[in-house]
């Protein structure tokens, strides 16, 4: 396989090389966003028509967000994390392939004085005055590498998620496992639209998952 760029480094986090990226990015839930991009990128099937404008909104009005889910429940995915704070954006997200199709959002936005890039991590079931996650690196004065960034997902903690002490996805994945580890590879993917790369970093430390729990089954069946 093709050698990953660990020390890739997105120039800013407020300005994006690719249109489309620009378009979806803020875009909240997530079978909307992929719906936005399909149809952007030509992908949707024509029978499919146009898409409905209201749809590409960032945030969508209660409404409409109820009727969607009403429909299938992984429509609500995404679409309940809270607002961005004044400047901030969204760098990468996790998505649980669960029944609600859960989001977990990481987010980046500058200080006040312009200095440093702060981070947090917030996902659809924290309230408001209740402990939230943890992530390190906490800030840095540049964007971070994909190396940084993924051990910032990986060592992210919250207390509504006990996924222990190893790395977060893998961990996400261990609270799902019974007998089969083989059908929960896709239950966790981490996508980027600042690192290009994101998605299969993450899939191959998914492929290296499977292979340790594996071998731990055949090891228990001997």
């Amino acid at each position: 396989m093709p050698q990953l760029d660990l020390q890739y480094r997105p120039a800013s986090y407020w300005d994006h090389a690719d249109p489309i990226a620009a378009i979806v990015a803020g875009i909240r839930g997530q079978n909307r966003r992929e719906m936005a991009r399909d149809f952007i990128t030509g992908r949707a099937p024509e029978c499919l028509g146009e898409i409905d404008p209201g749809l590409l909104e960032d945030v969508l009005d209660e409404e409409t967000r109820d009727a969607l889910g009403a429909g299938h429940p992984s429509w609500m995915g995404g679409e309940y994390l809270p607002d961005c704070l004044p400047g901030e954006v969204e760098i990468a997200r996790i998505v649980l392939a669960s029944v609600l199709r859960d989001v977990i959002s990481i987010r980046a936005r500058r200080r006040r004085n312009g200095g440093r890039i702060l981070y947090r991590v917030v996902d659809e079931y924290g309230e408001r005055g209740e402990p939230g996650w943890t992530c390190r690196p906490a800030s840095s004065v540049r964007p971070l590498t994909m190396a940084q960034l993924v051990e910032l997902i990986e060592t992210a903690r919250s207390p509504l998620f006990d996924v222990g002490d190893g790395p977060l996805t893998e961990g996400l994945r261990d609270f799902q496992v019974d007998s089969d580890p083989r059908g929960l590879v896709g239950f966790v993917t981490v996508e980027s639209e600042f690192y290009p790369d994101l998605a299969e970093c993450f899939g191959r430390r998914a492929a290296e998952w499977l292979e340790r729990r594996l071998r731990e089954v055949v090891d228990e069946a001997d």
